[in-house]
């Protein structure tokens, strides 16, 4: 009889806490939060329909005569645009996986944190020698039951600095689909560029090799000296060095955007979309955009909730409290012992660190610093980005008005090259020398003119990812890279 009036206590009184889990504490904003948590967003995006339309490659437009037989007109048999380019790279690389799972990460620390708005139900054994009997072990059960009423934040503290560090994480998402981004535009860019000066190199070869050709025809004749013969292969050799060294930059980059893209089958097309060149012609950033601002500002809301947390500590915190503690040494012989052996007790708690080494003061300095030096990143993000956008533009302009130079000095070449071959084969005004210095400065205008264009494709790109609308842009949304929608 007795044993079952002890399990019937203690049913009762678990039972009874158990009850009190609906009370919570009188701070609206203690209260957790049951709707389940997505990615938070990040402005405008396109939808997943855009993710996955298909950019049409467009045919290499060539600068006629300026860029020579082996540019202009050349078979493009690319498949490869610069969308699609970045849409397989964002789509696998482990790096969009690891950032997605610190997400996700995230939500569960949040929920942990949350997890103090709940009753909490502690149960043991304890063991040792106690002072009201020092003759024997005295073993008890005891279970612990509390719900936390009012703890001027410290809960609510906690909550915050996670969910701070889940927007912390999100902008460090942000950041690695534009990094990935920008790279394999980078990279597909590079290969076009080195593509096309090895076609111009293959141009200048043929080029080099019909004067040696000219010369050596000319030398059997006795017309041209044996020098003659020996500076003309000189500069074929010439010509060809420069050919492997551009063949080996294509190569490089190749290897590049294959290790982005997942795949090193695909051959890029020569062209880049429409839209690109107008992408510097921002007035200012989608400051809500841009990763590093993103991440500055979440730096700071943590900031800000480490440093309410560690106020939080130094004050009380108000509990509802039970616990029973059942006696497991069963050597009582009469019932009087026997009653003794269940212990248990129901009431508020007020508890608070009086004295923990200054840890919470130390703390507390620490939490202030942080929310100064996140102001400090702020600042240095908008001055960075404003900074590379400003560079960019200046650029820009320069680039393009060089472009122009080169387009007209090189369809000048063409003319001259022309007119010296025939002046040195009919009317022998011309030398050797002449000739093959205006074969070379033909093909060394192709050269620039190549790089000069490409530049402008790599500041453009870099246009985009400092003023946050390369995710746009490309067509990416990074609420949906791993929730079901695939990007093609």
């Amino acid at each position: 009889m007795q044993k079952n009036t002890v399990l019937g206590r203690l049913t009762i009184i678990i039972l009874f806490f158990f009850l009190l889990s609906g009370c919570q504490t009188s701070e609206a904003e203690l209260v957790p939060s049951t709707k389940k948590t997505v990615l938070p967003k990040t402005g405008e995006i396109s939808s997943s329909d855009t993710i996955n339309k298909n950019a049409a490659a467009a045919d290499y437009s060539s600068h006629s005569d300026v860029s020579g037989k082996a540019g202009s007109k050349r078979a493009d048999n690319g498949s490869l645009t610069l969308e699609t380019a970045v849409r397989r790279a964002v789509a696998w690389h482990p790096a969009v996986d690891e950032a997605t799972g610190r997400i996700y990460e995230a939500d569960e620390r949040i929920r942990a944190a949350e997890a103090g708005y709940y009753p909490q139900l502690k149960a043991g054994i304890g063991s040792g020698y106690q002072s009201r009997n020092r003759d024997s072990w005295r073993p008890d059960f005891n279970i612990t039951a509390s719900q936390l009423l009012y703890d001027f934040g410290k809960v609510s503290g906690s909550v915050n600095f996670e969910k701070a560090g889940k927007n912390l994480n999100h902008a460090r998402l942000l950041a690695a689909v534009d990094n990935l981004s920008r790279d394999t535009a980078n990279a597909l860019i590079e290969v076009q560029r080195y593509e096309q000066l090895s076609g111009f190199a293959r141009a200048q070869v043929e080029g080099v090799k019909r004067i040696a050709g000219l010369v050596e025809e000319r030398t059997n004749k006795g017309a041209s000296t044996m020098s003659d013969k020996v500076q003309a292969d000189a500069r074929v050799e010439t010509a060809l060095a420069t050919q492997l060294q551009y063949q080996s930059e294509l190569d490089r980059w190749q290897v590049a955007l294959g290790s982005l893209i997942g795949s090193a089958s695909a051959r890029p097309v020569s062209d880049v979309p429409a839209w690109l060149s107008k992408s510097c012609d921002v007035a200012n950033p989608v400051w809500e955009d841009v990763p590093a601002m993103l991440q500055a500002e979440a730096e700071k809301e943590e900031a800000k909730a480490q440093l309410s947390m560690n106020k939080a500590e130094a004050l009380p915190t108000v509990s509802l409290e039970a616990s029973t503690n059942y006696d497991l040494n069963g050597s009582y012989n009469n019932t009087t012992d026997r009653d003794r052996r269940l212990d248990y007790s129901v009431g508020l708690n007020v508890s608070s660190s009086l004295y923990n080494g200054g840890r919470t003061n130390a703390k507390k300095r620490a939490a202030a610093y942080a929310l100064e030096t996140a102001d400090a990143a702020i600042r240095r993000a908008r001055y960075d980005v404003q900074r590379n956008l400003m560079e960019a533009r200046s650029q820009i302009g320069s680039l393009s008005r060089l472009q122009g130079s080169l387009k007209t000095r090189a369809s000048m070449m063409v003319q001259t090259r022309d007119l010296y071959r025939e002046q040195y084969l009919e009317l022998g005004t011309r030398t050797l020398l002449d000739l093959l210095n205006a074969e070379q400065e033909l093909h060394e205008s192709r050269f620039q003119l190549a790089n000069t264009e490409h530049d402008l494709r790599l500041l453009n790109i870099g246009c985009l990812f400092n003023s946050g609308k390369l995710r746009n842009s490309f067509g990416i949304n990074p609420d949906t890279l791993r929730g079901g929608a695939s990007v093609q």
